[in-house]
């Protein structure tokens, strides 16, 4: 007979009956054999996995599905097989990323396009030449393409859209204009050119300055900056200056800067009369539109004022007449006459110069005669002239100076030179004056007789 009171030791069936079956205290909610609350094993702090990536703290090992811890366990050992295979990893990652993007080359068409050396080519005899029009200080030329450059493709309902700039040349400009060009894909998969257009503004640079040809052209727009810039005056520079002799003594291109600066020098002449200034111009070429400005003008001192320029040179005479206080002497024809007008005052009031020609040294002959003892041949003698009031001139010229020479124990020169007049704008003349006086008796008293001689001549610039 069995002892009851004796337990039989507990099987391992036992301990999973008893493991699966709540305590008590779970029964009533109740936990009567710890006074403290112990803290879950799976609350500690999680530790990050050597692959970087933090366990899932929301879904413990001991309650995660199946499915999800073998994805865990395999993120963990691709982690470590990224950290033991580092080369081959970035290889096959590189070979993926060829593989999308050679993927995506064929989905956009690009795959087969014309090289960059096919697109310029068509670029060059394609692209039409970027609007612009000469202006006043411009040389009229035809924009020629000369070169292209690639710049980038894109796809466009299944067409190839190739962006290039191309440049344009003419004899004094370069300009560079954004281009497009759209090629399609014909039956037999070669790149049909459909379309080439300029796809925005055009940017223009100067390679050469202003024409001297267009600076002539345009002297007028310079003088009225010119007077614009002076403040004006009763008549405008240009009109002053209408028909001007014209020359450029000075133009300067700074390729880098795109400024050009030019010296004009300015000539009008009627008559003797001159009218004569120096103008500074300074242009500057405008990238937005490709032509040049004229930036500011201005002339010289004094340009509204006329001169006596055209006078200043040297004239020789030809002989006409004679006019003697007595008997003439025609020694001075055919003998030369020689007038130097070495410079003349800013006010063409005063001149100088030398004079050569036949003084007469002698008394006055018992009659008319070709020549005397006394007429002499005088040499760069200097003179200092005056302007003389139409009322003193007796030349009835438009400009009259009388010229004075030093004084001479034989006797005095005067002459007084014209030119001009209302008849003849070309008129120029002479009037040679010697005076000798000489000692001379009446009754055996004697007196001094003083002759005069006037030689008038026509002048000639030599």
């Amino acid at each position: 007979m069995q002892d009851d009171s004796k337990k039989a030791s507990p099987t391992p069936g036992d301990a999973r009956h008893t493991q699966g079956r709540p305590s008590p205290a779970e029964v009533d909610g109740r936990d009567r054999t710890a006074t403290q609350p112990v803290p879950a094993r799976d609350a500690a702090p999680a530790k990050a996995v050597p692959d970087g990536t933090a366990p899932d703290a929301a879904a413990p090992d001991g309650a995660a599905t199946p499915l999800a811890r073998r994805a865990r366990a395999w993120a963990r050992s691709a982690g470590r097989a990224v950290r033991n295979h580092r080369a081959a990893t970035a290889a096959v990652l590189l070979a993926a990323a060829l593989c999308v993007a050679a993927a995506v080359a064929a989905g956009l068409g690009l795959v087969g396009g014309p090289d960059d050396a096919r697109v310029e080519r068509d670029a060059v005899a394609h692209a039409p030449a970027p609007d612009w029009s000469a202006g006043a200080f411009d040389v009229a030329e035809d924009l020629v393409a000369t070169g292209a450059k690639v710049r980038g493709r894109s796809s466009v309902a299944g067409k190839l859209v190739v962006a290039a700039d191309v440049t344009f040349q003419s004899g004094r400009v370069r300009a560079t204009a954004p281009a497009s060009l759209t090629y399609e894909r014909g039956a037999s998969g070669s790149w049909r050119l459909d379309v080439c257009r300029l796809d925005g503004a055009a940017s223009f640079a100067a390679t050469g300055g202003v024409s001297r040809a267009r600076i002539r052209a345009g002297v007028g727009a310079i003088l009225a900056k010119a007077d614009s810039s002076a403040g004006g005056g009763k008549k405008s520079l240009a009109t002053l200056y209408q028909d001007a002799d014209v020359t450029i003594r000075k133009s300067t291109f700074d390729r880098r800067r795109q400024r050009q600066d030019v010296r004009i020098r300015l000539v009008r002449r009627h008559g003797y009369q001159a009218l004569e200034c120096d103008v500074d111009a300074s242009f500057s070429f405008a990238a937005a539109s490709g032509s040049w400005e004229l930036r500011k003008a201005s002339a010289s001192k004094g340009a509204r004022r006329a001169s006596l320029s055209p006078v200043v040179g040297t004239w020789t005479g030809t002989f006409q007449s004679q006019d003697a206080s007595g008997a003439r002497c025609f020694g001075a024809q055919g003998r030369t006459l020689s007038i130097t007008i070495d410079a003349l005052s800013d006010d063409s009031r005063r001149m100088t110069g030398t004079l050569d020609c036949v003084a007469h040294y002698h008394a006055a002959p018992e009659q008319d005669v070709d020549a005397s003892d006394g007429d002499e041949s005088v040499r760069s003698v200097t003179f200092e002239g005056e302007r003389l009031d139409p009322a003193d001139d007796p030349t009835d010229s438009t400009y009259a100076f009388e010229l004075t020479t030093p004084q001479d124990a034989r006797g005095t020169i005067t002459v007084i030179v014209g030119f001009g007049s209302a008849d003849d704008a070309d008129h120029a003349v002479a009037r040679v004056t010697c005076s000798h006086t000489s000692k001379e008796s009446f009754l055996l008293i004697p007196y001094d007789a003083t002759a005069t001689y006037t030689d008038a001549f026509t002048l000639q610039r030599s």
